[in-house]
This record gives structure tokens, sequence and C-alpha cells, in this order.
């Protein structure tokens, strides 16, 4: 029997999308399963990551690209985000938008990647207790931004029609999940009283 090269084929778009689509999976399961959420995260950061890149690269990579003696290397996160607010690098087309945080947005960033995503990915020998109910409302915030970044800021992304709607149904079925979640309704009753 004859085997064929079978090829896993990736643009910066695919891998965003796959992060988004990861985030919506374990999402729906973090009602049963406490762990998921180090996955969410971990998926979040690479979507907002992932569709930041996409925002920024327009029809040529040299926007994401960081010139290195050694080689180039692509912009780090921090970054990323810092060029997608500025218009220098934002302003593409008469459609392109800037990206415009919150400061609510700001420190949902700031917790996703320095206090939890880079303590999931490089992770000291330690016992690490983590109150969770922050997690939907950080989560929500990064679904709002990763919305903007993929469909709102009106620059060159190479999206078919069909991934266009799975990044809507990503949001909006991550969105409802985490908005039916226990602790989201358990946090949101205490801040109502």
């Amino acid at each position: 029997m004859k085997i064929y090269a079978k090829w896993l084929r990736l643009s910066e778009e695919i891998n965003a999308i796959d992060y988004l689509y990861r985030a919506n999976c374990f999402i729906k399961q973090t009602e049963k399963d406490k762990t998921a959420w180090k996955w969410v995260v971990i998926s979040l950061f690479g979507a907002l990551y992932g569709f930041a890149i996409c925002a920024l690269k327009g029809t040529a990579s040299f926007n994401v690209i960081e010139k290195k003696e050694w080689g180039d290397i692509l912009i780090s996160f921090d970054e990323a985000i810092k060029r997608c607010q500025d218009p220098r690098f934002m302003n593409m087309t008469v459609m392109s938008k800037c990206l415009i945080l919150t400061n609510e947005q700001k420190e949902s960033i700031r917790k996703l990647k320095n206090v939890l995503r880079n303590k999931f990915e490089h992770f000291i020998p330690t016992s690490w207790s983590i109150e969770i109910h922050g997690l939907p409302e950080i989560s929500l915030n990064i679904l709002e931004i990763i919305n903007f970044l993929a469909l709102e800021a009106g620059n060159y992304t190479y999206l078919k029609d069909s991934q266009k709607r799975k990044i809507k149904s990503y949001i909006y079925q991550s969105r409802k999940a985490l908005k039916q979640s226990k602790i989201y309704k358990e946090i949101k009753s205490i801040n109502k009283k």
C-alpha cells in the first residue's frame, strides 16, 4: 500500500481561529472541570495574539516582524497590542479602525498574560490556587477585543465568509456559556447588591 503525504497547513488566520475554537471548547467544559480554565487562558491568549497579528500584518508581514542580528522574529504580544492601538500601524484602508481599550480591558489583558498565562506556560513547581470567579469577566473582555480585531478593524485579513461566520459563532457561544456559568451569576448577584 502506498502512503501519500498528508499536510497540516496553517496561516496566521487559521492559527488564530483554531485558538478561538479551542477557547470555546474549553469554556464549555469549565462548569464541570475547573482545570479547563488553564486551557481557556492559554487559548484566549493565543487567539488574541493571533488576531492582533492578523490585524497588523496588512499585505506583507514586515509590520509584524522585528529584525534581529540572528534573524527575523515575530513582534511580542505586548508590542502587537500596542501597535493595534496606533494609527500608524492600523490605518491601512479607509475602513480601518484602531483598537481602543477600556481600563477594564487593559486590566483583563494584564491579568490574562502576566498573572495567568505566563504562569501556566512557564509553570514553576509550586502549589498554586486561583480564585476563578473573575475569570468569566476577563474572558468576556478578551472576547470583545478579539471580535474587534478579527471582524471590525477593517484591515487586510484574509478571512473567507465561512471563517468569519465561525469566528462570530465561537465568540457568541463562548459569551453565552460564560454568562450562563454559575460563577459568573454568583459574582453578578453580589455586584448588584
